[in-house]
């Protein structure tokens, strides 16, 4: 089969980089009198995820320095509800490989799975959270704000979704995601009653512009975090980045990867995985989804692969089903780990995608590849959608290019 030649187009997306982040936390502390309220040898457990979030070990290191120069005792604990694997030694690593380790916090990661239950809120969602961040004297979540892959509504994904669902661990995150994406409003029930019962105490909370570079750090105090949030939500869905085409006939993405997205790939990049509420649509559809690799920052998590029709062997390979396994039963929302089509090779992924498409009604195939959808500044398209990419404001088009294969039929 010949393959249609695409063409490398660079489009110019929102972006605003945090000159100085570990100087915004300062000042963030200082504004609300952090951590000097707090007594001399206090305790102190730093909340913080698994997302890959830019700036993410400069600005723990930073918070710690400082509950340090306070003369308290800080402390991270995992905050990832079942991410990890669901173990204390699977979330360890996973900090680590997001650069926050004890080697350069100076601090003790204090990484369980045990959890204690505060209650159940009026619209009948448990709360749970982390046992050793409900024994401190202080608890201070870091998290980035984003819009979520399942949950709509004015709280998504956040510091108050942590408090809801990543300190609550494997059985937190279970308690919440069984009522479905659909009761979004209980995200905010959880947070207030862990707020009501635990000693939170601020939170930091960071948005990245549209080149995912951190932008902006915002440091709230625990009675601000609920109102204040929806604002960085607002602020991080206009300046995230979109395929600049409505629609194409493949799609292939290079790679997923739970350090990509919660779903291997957002849902708002590729149209596909979240069920938005009445009044919106998703800006880009495609009919045939072709994802061709796991990254190596997934640890075999392969959420969401269930979401293409077409994946690659190295890609079904890479994935560790256990790992998977957990993930989605936690979540609730199985058939992202539903299997596609497995071809033995990127080459014969996309011969059976096009020949898919060929097929029926598109003679010239409308295509988009990009490398994930965490990266969108470059991409290429087929030259049968051009016209629409050069409508739209600050792109540059590049050169056309071949599809290469090395001699085992991957894609180079």
């Amino acid at each position: 089969m010949e393959f249609p030649r695409l063409v490398t187009v660079r489009q110019t997306l929102h972006s605003d980089p945090l000159a100085d982040p570990a100087g915004r936390v300062d000042s963030g502390l200082e504004a609300l009198g952090l951590p000097g309220e707090l007594p001399s040898g206090s305790r102190v457990a730093v909340a913080v995820g698994s997302r890959n979030i830019d700036g993410l070990a400069v600005i723990v290191s930073r918070l710690i320095e400082r509950l340090f120069e306070a003369g308290c005792s800080p402390f991270v604990v995992p905050a990832m509800g079942s991410h990890g694997g669901a173990t204390a030694s699977g979330q360890l690593a996973v900090l680590r490989g997001l650069g926050v380790d004890w080697q350069r916090l100076g601090a003790p990661i204090v990484s369980s799975m045990g959890v204690v239950l505060l209650g159940t809120t009026p619209g009948g969602a448990e709360a749970y959270i982390d046992r050793n961040a409900l024994e401190s004297d202080a608890i201070i979540v870091v998290n980035r704000v984003a819009p979520h892959t399942g949950y709509s509504g004015d709280v998504q994904s956040g510091v108050v979704k942590m408090l809801a669902v990543g300190l609550g661990k494997d059985v937190g995150a279970a308690a919440l995601h069984k009522h479905g994406f659909a009761s979004g409003h209980l995200i905010g029930e959880v947070a207030d009653l862990v707020i009501k019962k635990a000693p939170v105490l601020a939170a930091v909370a960071l948005v990245e512009d549209g080149t995912k570079k951190l932008s902006r750090v915002e440091v709230f105090h625990r009675g601000e975090m609920r109102a204040r949030e929806p604002e960085l939500l607002g602020l991080a869905r206009s300046t995230w980045p979109r395929i600049p085409v409505e629609s194409a006939d493949v799609l292939i993405v290079d790679e997923i990867g739970k350090d990509i997205s919660g779903t291997g790939m957002d849902p708002l990049v590729t149209g596909r995985g979240k069920d938005l509420p009445p009044g919106e649509s998703h800006v880009f559809t495609t009919t045939c989804l072709v994802a061709l690799s796991l990254t190596p920052g997934s640890g075999g998590n392969g959420t969401g692969v269930g979401h293409a029709d077409i994946i690659s062997n190295r890609l079904f390979e890479g994935i560790d089903h256990e790992v998977t396994r957990r993930n989605v039963i936690t979540s609730g929302a199985l058939e992202r780990a539903r299997i596609p089509l497995v071809a033995g090779s990127d080459r014969e992924a996309l011969r059976i995608a096009l020949e898919r498409v060929e097929g029926g009604a598109a003679a010239t195939p409308r295509i988009v590849r990009i490398r994930n959808t965490r990266n969108l500044e470059e991409i290429q398209v087929s030259t049968t959608l051009l016209p629409e990419v050069m409508g739209v404001e600050g792109m540059t088009v590049g050169p056309e290019r071949e599809f290469v294969f090395d001699r085992d039929g991957k894609i180079i």
